[in-house]
Parts: C-alpha cells; sequence; structure tokens
C-alpha cells in the first residue's frame, strides 16, 4: 500500500499548491483549445463520409457495400495505429502551456525569492528576470530594492522621489514586448498544430479515394462526387483552422491578462511604499496563484518597516 500512499500524499501535494494547479490549468487549457479543433474538424470529416457511404450504398452502386465495410476497418486501424502519437501530441500540448505560464510568473517568485533571502540575510544583491521582458515589473524593482539597501546604510528610510515616468502610470501597463513575444510563440506552436490537423485531414482524404478506387473503380461519377465535395468540405476545414488559431490567440490574452493586472498590483504597492506610505501591502483578489510570493514580499515590507522607519 505503501506506493498508492506515496501517490496519494503527491497528488494532494498539487492538489494543494496554488501554483501548480494554475500551471496545470493553463496547460489544460491549452490543450483543449487543440482537442476541441481537432474533434470538430475529424466529427465533420466523418459525418461527410459517413453521408457518402449512405449516398453510394442507396444508389446502389457496385461494390458500395465492400467499401463501407472497408471504410470502417480502416478507420478503427488507423486509430489504433495512430493513437500513440495523438497522446504524445497532447502531451507536447499540455506541457508548452505549463511551461509558459511557469515563466510567464517567474518575475514575481523572483522577486518573493530575493525577498524572502533578505530577510534570512541569504543574498545582498538584487538580480531582476530580465529575460520575461516584464519591464514596468522589474525595472522599478531594482529601483525599490536598491533604495531600500540604501536606506539600511543609512538606517532610515526616508520619503524617495520617484522618477517622473514612474509616477505617470496609474493602472496596468500594456507590456508590448512581453505581450508580444509570448503571442508569437504561442502562434508559431498554434500554426503548426493547425497543420498537423489539415495533414490528417489530408490522409484521411487520400486513404478515402484509395478505397473508392478499390472498391468502386472505374466510376466515374463516384470520382467527381468525392472531388466536388472535398472542395466543399475544405472551406469548412479552413473554419476550424481560422477558429484554431483565433482560440489561441484568446488564450494568449488571457494567459496575458493573468500576469498585468498583478504586475500593476505589486509595482503600485512598492511605488506607494517609497513614497511613504509604509503600511500598503500587496492584495490581490483571484491570483490565488501568486499568493506565496506576494506573502513574502509583505513580510519583507513589514520587516523594512520595522527596522526601517
Amino acid at each position: 500500500m505503501k506506493p498508492f500512499s506515496r501517490i496519494k500524499e503527491r497528488c494532494e501535494k498539487y492538489w494543494n499548491d496554488e501554483e501548480q494547479m494554475f500551471k496545470i490549468g493553463m496547460g489544460l487549457k491549452f490543450l483543449g483549445v487543440s482537442v476541441f479543433c481537432l474533434l470538430s474538424v475529424l466529427l465533420f470529416t466523418y459525418l461527410l463520409i459517413r453521408i457518402d457511404l449512405i449516398f453510394f450504398v442507396s444508389h446502389g452502386f457496385p461494390g458500395a457495400a465492400e467499401f463501407q465495410n472497408a471504410f470502417y476497418e480502416y478507420i478503427y486501424s488507423s486509430f489504433s495505429d495512430e493513437i500513440i502519437w495523438v497522446v504524445i501530441a497532447g502531451i507536447f500540448i499540455f506541457s508548452l502551456g505549463y511551461y509558459l505560464s511557469g515563466i510567464m510568473i517567474r518575475p514575481f517568485k523572483v522577486i518573493g525569492a530575493y525577498c524572502e533571502d533578505k530577510m534570512n540575510n541569504k543574498i545582498n544583491f538584487y538580480t531582476p528576470d530580465f529575460f520575461s521582458d516584464l519591464k514596468l515589473l522589474t525595472s522599478f524593482s531594482v529601483f525599490f530594492f536598491t533604495k531600500i539597501d540604501e536606506a539600511g546604510i543609512k538606517g532610515k528610510l526616508e520619503t524617495i522621489e520617484i522618477p517622473t515616468h514612474f509616477t505617470r502610470i496609474h493602472k496596468p501597463n500594456f507590456e508590448k514586448n512581453f505581450f508580444f513575444n509570448y503571442l508569437f510563440i504561442i502562434a508559431i506552436f498554434a500554426l503548426i498544430s493547425s497543420l498537423g490537423i489539415v495533414l490528417l485531414n489530408i490522409a484521411i482524404r487520400d486513404n478515402m479515394f484509395e478505397l473508392a478506387r478499390k472498391f468502386l473503380a472505374h466510376n466515374n461519377q463516384v470520382t467527381y462526387f468525392l472531388d466536388e465535395q472535398f472542395v466543399i468540405a475544405d472551406i469548412a476545414v479552413y473554419f476550424f483552422i481560422g477558429l484554431h488559431l483565433l482560440l489561441y490567440f484568446l488564450l494568449g490574452v488571457h494567459l496575458y491578462s493573468k500576469i498585468a493586472t498583478p504586475a500593476f498590483a505589486v509595482f503600485a504597492t512598492m511605488r506607494s511604499y517609497l513614497r511613504g506610505n509604509h503600511h500598503n501591502r500587496v492584495h490581490l483578489l483571484g491570483y490565488y496563484y501568486l499568493r506565496n510570493d506576494c506573502r513574502k514580499i509583505n513580510k519583507y515590507l513589514d520587516q523594512v518597516q520595522k527596522n526601517l522607519t
């Protein structure tokens, strides 16, 4: 029973870890978009081909019954052969969402870790996370911790004059580089994922024609019917691909919104703190995945207020 108890403990640990649940949730959202579009294309293609089978059988085309049986055998065999690749693709998609969400919250973790180490006298310098390109938070955090260190040398934290370009910010700032860098990554992945869906649809179509030639040979009516039908079907496939790309774009906007607001909240608290409002703390409602890091920041502010004011 020990292996099962360990698995249970690990699952409970992840379930109670708000940051991990956020990452897992984002990974599932990424996976959900691709699964939805893939199933939509497959369902549409299946219904289209199902109509073909009914049409061929009802009009008594020679070999139509054999064609129908061969088609279902092909579907089942193809599914069993390709399922492993579908699972691998699903794991990759989930991992991408999990990884990107972790990278996007890293600036908060760097600040929280610094605050914790500073309180425990483990570190004397602050190295911001410039990789994420969240400029407002990273640049002001450098200014903030520099001023706190200077106050520590003096033994007292006085009111600090804030640079003008920081005083003009009164709402979440749109970080263009940050947004488009991550959107670019998502867009590339969405295009690759869309290409996979298109190739899968083409593979089904090619096998459809191959089966038709085998069981409905020398039938110009069937060939013409299938050709024209798939021309029309392309319109629907392109619609689903467009929807796929749009959903990933909206997912990128959603992920950005999860970071932009708390970044402004931390920035505004730090700015107000340097202005002399030493009772101000970071309070975020709904951003549970940053709660642990915000606690570390607030404890650090408590210590600075106690020792330097």
